[in-house]
């Protein structure tokens, strides 16, 4: 019998600041209380295919590494020959249902292929995807679905309306008898981090400046991300302090919608398969970066992943996963047959060692930005070129055509590969022979994404063009 299967994918939460991960604060308590139950898991060893959400999202929606999908930078769209999971779902009689308020992941990236029912949740067609009733329900509740009533769009938060939308398919599902397939991006955590009122003062006891100040030194964060990074990150303790308190607050938004929209799902569907995780983590000052680019270490690759309702996977588990893995699982417990070249069935298969990649190109955009944003930007200390690194327990390994270098977690900055040549070598042979199998592009193709000026303002917005 086909199992409902409810993908919740939380936009840039790394897995040290989940509950999951050991974290002083309480931030994903539903997370957490997920992972508890005795038919689900918790993985606290998760890693993401690549660092920022399009190329992320399309590892998850194909199960092929970011150099084969080649996704994976500013200008490519996912080619119209690569097949994705929703078309799976799709034909074997599934509602196919995804919602997405990034334009990265939209009809334009190529990553809505398969969805009968796709919503990409933009300011200029919300009225459109969401109805008047439920707009105006949301206009009038701002102050507690979101910022309240500012015309600064970038302060406003939008869970509400995915939670109406992700409801809105569950009910559909529930009364058709047909099973779903639901994928969930929630966007609130990106930066700016600003979370909806209710929140804001979440964790005000880890600053001292005032909650209004903290709301404009995480909003000035954002808004001159590489003007910051190109002077040093000058920003005094007690402002990282507060843009931590506020990124948190953002991660416990997203956790409580992410709850109802389970505890819904639950109640109206026969016993949901659950996975909820991130796309990728965040950098808080690491490396000296901000956001999610050009590094590929824990602190953007490492993140929570809870998966509930598979038969036999169960506990608090150390083992290193990545999302493909889950979303194999999700497919065999649902009985859907679709091959991912880089996912392993976890009630079946273990894995040895994740791998992360990145665009060189993409890098090479962020580079520029760094150059126009200040002279003080040491380029030369990061690699250029496509990267791709192998982590296992106790060592991460990164190359590109730039050189290797190897760290002995979790330190990610003193490279030990002449103290641990052996490491090195073996970890060398063992990427090389991953790119060989898996790193080569699966279709010919290339496509170009090409975005709207609407999808464009609010890319500028998220900080990536």
């Amino acid at each position: 019998m086909p199992r409902d299967v409810v993908w919740i994918t939380l936009e840039s939460v790394r897995q040290d600041h989940s509950s999951l991960g050991g974290y002083d604060r309480d931030t994903t308590p539903f997370l957490r209380s997920l992972g508890s139950r005795s038919d689900a898991a918790s993985f606290t060893n998760c890693f993401s295919h690549d660092i920022w959400t399009r190329s992320s999202s399309a590892s998850i929606l194909t199960g092929l590494a970011p150099s084969a999908h080649r996704t994976w930078s500013q200008d490519d769209r996912l080619a119209s020959d690569v097949p994705t999971v929703a078309e799976a779902f799709r034909e074997e009689g599934y509602r196919t249902a995804c919602i997405s308020p990034n334009p990265q992941l939209s009809d334009v990236t190529g990553l809505a292929r398969g969805f009968d029912h796709f919503h990409y949740l933009g300011k200029e067609n919300l009225i459109e995807e969401m109805g008047i009733p439920t707009m105006i329900r949301y206009l009038t509740g701002l102050r507690r679905y979101s910022a309240g009533y500012t015309t600064d769009t970038r302060k406003h938060s939008i869970g509400y309306l995915n939670e109406a939308l992700s409801k809105r398919h569950v009910r559909a599902a529930a009364e058709e008898g047909t099973p779903l397939f639901l994928y969930v991006h929630l966007g609130d955590s990106h930066h700016p981090y600003y979370p909806p009122l209710p929140y804001q003062d979440a964790f005000a006891g880890g600053f001292d400046m005032s909650l209004d100040e903290a709301l404009e030194t995480s909003m000035d964060m954002s808004e001159h991300l590489y003007e910051h990074m190109a002077r040093g990150l000058p920003f005094a303790d007690d402002e990282w302090r507060a843009i931590r308190a506020m990124y948190d607050a953002e991660i416990l938004n997203v956790d409580q919608t992410t709850r109802r929209i389970v505890e819904y799902a639950e109640s109206r569907l026969d016993d949901p398969i659950v996975v909820v995780t991130s796309d990728h983590g965040e950098l808080l000052g690491e490396s000296g970066l901000l956001a999610h680019m050009i590094s590929v270490e824990d602190a953007v690759s490492h993140v929570p992943m809870v998966v509930s309702g598979v038969p036999g996977l169960s506990g608090t588990r150390d083992d290193i996963v990545q999302h493909a893995d889950a979303m194999q699982t999700a497919l065999a417990a649902a009985g859907v047959d679709f091959d991912l070249p880089v996912g392993y069935d976890l009630c079946k298969s273990d894995r040895e060692f994740a791998v992360t990649q990145r665009s060189g190109a993409r890098a090479q955009g962020k580079f520029g930005k760094l150059a126009e944003s200040g002279p003080q930007f040491d380029a030369s200390a990061y690699h250029s070129d496509d990267v791709t690194s192998v982590r296992t327990p106790e060592f991460r390994y990164t190359r590109s055509t730039d050189g290797d270098e190897l760290f002995a977690i979790p330190d990610e900055e003193e490279d030990v590969s002449e103290d641990r040549s052996d490491v090195r070598d073996e970890l060398a042979e063992t990427c090389e022979l991953w790119l060989e199998s898996y790193g080569l592009p699966y279709s010919e193709q290339r496509e170009r994404a090409e975005f709207d000026d609407s999808m464009s303002d609010h890319l500028a917005d998220l900080g990536y063009i």
